[in-house]
């Protein structure tokens, strides 16, 4: 498994405001591209129980990205006092959804991202 740590994207520090708006659960939001740049779209966390320990995207939202932008590249969610590490559930969603997932470690301004090709 290849995990990469991004720096430099236009919405890094975007993301470590809202995964820090959104402690102590888990921050979820889209990386899309539109008009040639990739953008970050925050997204409600509906997950039922334990907020802090898992993610799950409002359906709306996502239907809302879909409309909006050119293309949807990755998945961005936080582990809130947790290692920053992708969990095995991350893995196997990447995997499943054939999608990059990015997670933001807002305490270090942090962001690593693993792509389900190199799982």
């Amino acid at each position: 498994m290849i995990i990469d740590e991004i720096t430099n994207v236009d919405w890094q520090k975007q993301a470590v405001n809202f995964a820090n708006k959104c402690y102590p659960e888990e921050c979820c939001g889209i990386v899309a591209v539109k008009n040639k740049k990739q953008i970050l779209w925050e997204c409600e966390n509906i997950a039922w129980e334990f907020k802090a320990e898992s993610f799950v995207i409002k359906p709306e939202d996502w239907a809302d990205c879909e409309d909006s932008v050119d293309e949807i590249v990755g998945i961005l969610h936080s582990h809130p006092d947790d290692e920053f590490k992708f969990s095995e559930q991350d893995i196997l969603s990447c995997k499943k959804l054939d999608i990059t997932f990015y997670l933001v470690e807002p305490s270090s301004n942090r962001i690593i991202k693993i792509e389900p090709k190199n799982l």
